[in-house]
């Protein structure tokens, strides 16, 4: 497991490196078939990581290189190369390189990489359990640019009622999982469209954090190498916060 984690270090590392030369100098947008945006640094990035991930022999699933069917693969890496696009377009510095090991359907590494911000986050980081300790003031965080009504009507029907004083932060990318993770916010609530690539190396850190990534619906935890890639909405917590 730690020559797999130093694998994904570098990788996402080198990917950061790339990106930046991309964000240093104009580039083009161009629209996927879902209309969600893309650009040369999420296509270079992700030509990097797999290049770099290679020896480890392990399948490789990329937002920008998914494979016909995965249903064979046990354990594979599930990597989104620059998560945050959107963030990206506007150059506020919140987007990430993210990269995971998932392992039986569950995520079990994880390396976030902010490149502006040049911090690393991994699910080995066992230091991040320790800085987590109750908030004075309950933090909840919304996407900087994906935030729905239905996550409002979410705060203001479960949450407010136990923290009638509660805050709401917004936050680009996998940020909000980092910072669930160091303790800096409780919660973060997300109805928006997202994929099994933009969570799962979050989730990974999360979870060896002492956190959980829930699906609303039920309570249980998210889910991967499901037959799609689409996650339903989902509440992150922070370790030792209630889930509600």
């Amino acid at each position: 497991m730690k020559t797999l984690l130093h694998y994904a270090i570098d990788a996402a590392l080198e990917a950061g490196k790339a990106i930046m030369e991309v964000y240093a100098q104009p580039f083009e947008v161009y629209t996927k078939d879902d209309d969600s945006p893309v650009t040369q640094a999420d296509l270079r990035a992700s030509n990097i990581i797999k290049e770099m991930l290679k020896p480890t022999g392990l399948p490789f699933i990329s937002e920008e290189d998914l494979p016909p069917d995965r249903s064979q693969f046990n354990r594979y890496w599930l990597v989104d190369p620059l998560d945050g696009t959107a963030e990206f377009v506007k150059r506020n510095g919140e987007f990430t390189v993210n990269i995971a090991l998932i392992d039986n359907k569950q995520p079990v590494l994880g390396v976030i990489y902010a490149p502006v911000l040049d911090k690393l986050w991994t699910s080995e980081d066992k230091q991040l359990s320790t800085l987590n300790s109750k908030l004075s003031t309950f933090t909840v965080l919304v996407s900087r640019s994906h935030r729905t009504p239905e996550v409002d009507a979410y705060i203001n029907k479960v949450l407010r009622p136990a923290h009638p004083d509660l805050v709401i932060d917004t936050q680009g990318s996998s940020l909000k999982f980092a910072c669930l993770a160091e303790g800096s916010a409780d919660v973060y609530v997300c109805y928006s469209k997202t994929k099994e690539w933009d969570t799962a190396a979050a989730d990974a850190i999360l979870r060896a954090a002492g956190g959980k990534v829930l699906r609303i619906s039920d309570g249980q935890p998210l889910e991967y190498s499901k037959k799609e890639y689409p996650n339903p909405p989902f509440v992150a917590w922070a370790a030792n916060r209630n889930a509600l």
